[in-house]
């Protein structure tokens, strides 16, 4: 990726992202696609702890990103992780984190299709409607990093509205507010570390933002608008889950595969029926955003490997779409029909999302720290000398 403001091609940017930028990128990466199970697989009251536990580790990351943004010694863009790790280093850096966003883009694809399918349309062919929501989202990357990422404010806007329909379960008379205890039992229930894990990786996103270039970005108004982002995360995260529980009943809800897109079918309004054909095609324009984001990552990480072999113009971007495509059409194919193998591919991005949001922070921190750490000390043995 291009590693100062102003450079030419898909990655310019001609100004750093402001604080609505940022923030609401970081909140759309984070909440996307956890937000729609995460509560079956939580299901005990006394999850609303792991969650505030994995807010508070989040914070610690927040902060260790927006240091790296801060100090001048970090590694900004390809060059400055080149400079840092070696040119043989790099190379394997880049291959994994191709692999990482191809596979979380796929992932997160498949898994709105999979809702559209077995709540809109079941006579839809998913593997289509896949190739063609991959379509929405070519259209959007091809504007560049800039524009793309300033698409945020579109996706929060466009989505957030849906939250307000949820508020109405919190005060309806069938709501078993008693499902919420005891917030403390005496043992805590089997698979507690599996679902933190879960909902580490639910916080995970804004370590993304690693890759952009220095210049891009404002270490105080990067380390504001993801505090803000966190915090808004993790509100909606416990909302929801308060509002499944007292809705389902843990019991009910573990046996839920989309809790939140279930309730859809019993929100009432005076003016409007169905709600579900208007509530779920909404979500896709954050899914197209984030994917958009991924896909430019993608050709980021082809443009750096394949270095003077590929033009610096949209060529990389087309490469990682077809490279996207056919990983799509695989996977609808050979894949999500199966509903093990499905679930299997959602636990891996799991362990995947929770893994880089755990490595990348502290890496570029740790990275950061040993080349002050050297440039201080080469400067102490040069005044002494």
């Amino acid at each position: 990726m291009a590693s100062r403001v102003g450079s030419a091609g898909l990655f310019s940017i001609s100004a750093p992202f402001g604080f609505l930028s940022l923030a609401f990128w970081a909140n759309r990466m984070q909440t996307l696609y956890y937000l729609l199970y995460l509560p079956s697989m939580l299901a005990e009251p006394v999850t609303i702890g792991l969650i505030l536990l994995a807010a508070g580790c989040s914070h610690l990351n927040i902060l260790m990103i927006a240091r790296c943004f801060a100090w001048k010694e970090t590694p900004g863009g390809y060059l400055g992780i080149v400079r840092t790790l070696g040119t043989a280093v790099s190379f394997l850096f880049l291959l994994a984190g191709l692999f990482a966003v191809l596979m979380k883009g796929i992932v997160l694809m498949m898994g709105y299709v999979d809702i559209v399918h077995h709540i809109l349309f079941p006579a839809l062919h998913a593997t289509l409607f896949g190739i063609l929501l991959l379509c929405a989202c070519v259209y959007l990357a091809r504007l560049g990093m800039e524009k793309t990422v300033r698409f945020a404010i579109v996706a929060f806007v466009g989505t957030i509205w849906v939250t307000f329909l949820y508020v109405p379960f919190a005060f309806q008379p069938a709501a078993e507010y008693r499902h919420l205890l005891p917030l403390l039992p005496e043992h805590m229930p089997q698979g507690i570390w599996q679902a933190f894990l879960t909902v580490w990786a639910a916080f995970s996103g804004p370590e993304y933002m690693l890759a952009l270039p220095k210049e891009a970005v404002d270490a105080k108004k990067l380390k504001t608008a993801l505090i803000a982002a966190n915090a808004f995360t993790a509100f909606e995260y416990i909302f929801f889950f308060v509002i499944c529980l007292t809705f389902y009943g843990s019991d009910y809800l573990q046996r839920q595969d989309l809790p939140i897109a279930d309730l859809i079918r019993y929100i009432q309004l005076p003016f409007a029926e169905r709600l579900e054909m208007i509530l779920i095609p909404a979500y896709a324009i954050s899914f197209v955003y984030v994917v958009a984001i991924l896909l430019l990552y993608a050709a980021g990480a082809i443009q750096c490997l394949a270095r003077s072999r590929l033009s610096a113009g949209r060529a990389p971007l087309w490469l990682a779409f077809l490279m996207m495509l056919l990983l799509t059409w695989m996977a609808g194919r050979w894949i999500w029909p199966d509903e093990w193998k499905a679930k299997e591919w959602i636990t891996w991005l799991s362990w995947l999302d929770a893994s880089t949001y755990t490595v990348l922070p502290f890496g570029f921190f740790l990275l950061g720290w040993i080349t002050i750490r050297r440039t201080w000390r080469d400067r102490h043995a040069g005044g002494s000398s």
